[in-house]
């Protein structure tokens, strides 16, 4: 197991003994093939099963790299492909969210932009094209990115400089107001229930923001 900020010493103890006997007794938060959840006072415990161990190395690599990333939860301790301790996060998916506080995030578009090109410049991106499920608001407003098994890094500069071109084009249309790259955005906003009145309210307040996304390569 890796240290990465100091935790508290009974849970730097319930990790070494996981390590040892692969035991917990706790009650799971959420469970997946890929993952088990646990939620440990301010922490977020996930622990991968046999089905997720490659990508849970994938995935804790990702959560170190990304650490000065305002998106991403703030990482404690790991042991690749075996376990990943982090903050715990109280927030919401795009569906919860609207259902709380009846309306959608008021930044909705510009937090999914500006996380997706966050994550290139930094050398990652998502080969998974449902990468926005990903995100959870939390009642103050901010965004936070909770999974990131499907994040890769961009170790090609060739590469990387491609795709983020792709994202910030991307991004420059639909601010000129040429809407012929939302398809994947609308068919997000479609498995959430959003409407088409939320949907022009989202892009009204992302071309209104100010400032507007810092687009420069």
């Amino acid at each position: 197991m890796r240290i990465v900020k100091s935790i508290p010493a009974n849970i730097e103890q319930l990790l070494n003994r996981y390590e040892e006997n692969g035991h917990l007794t706790m009650q799971a938060s959420l469970m997946g093939k890929q993952s088990v959840v646990y939620r440990l006072q301010e922490y977020c415990l996930k622990v991968y099963t046999p089905r997720g161990k490659v990508d849970g190395e994938l995935e804790c690599e990702a959560l170190l790299s990304l650490q000065n990333n305002p998106h991403v939860p703030e990482l404690y301790a790991y042991a690749s492909g075996n376990f990943v301790l982090t903050e715990w996060i109280e927030g919401f998916n795009l569906r919860e969210y609207r259902a709380t506080y009846g309306h959608i995030p008021h930044n909705l578009i510009y937090d999914m932009f500006s996380t997706e090109l966050q994550q290139i410049q930094a050398g990652y991106r998502d080969w998974d094209v449902l990468r926005y499920e990903n995100l959870l608001w939390t009642a103050t407003g901010e965004v936070k990115r909770t999974d990131f098994w499907l994040c890769e890094p961009v170790s090609c500069m060739r590469l990387r400089e491609r795709v983020q071109h792709n994202i910030i084009r991307k991004i420059e249309r639909i601010y000129s107001g040429d809407e012929t790259d939302l398809e994947e955005v609308v068919h997000y906003f479609d498995r959430h229930g959003l409407t088409t009145t939320e949907v022009q309210e989202a892009l009204v307040h992302f071309r209104s923001h100010t400032p507007r996304m810092a687009l420069a390569q």
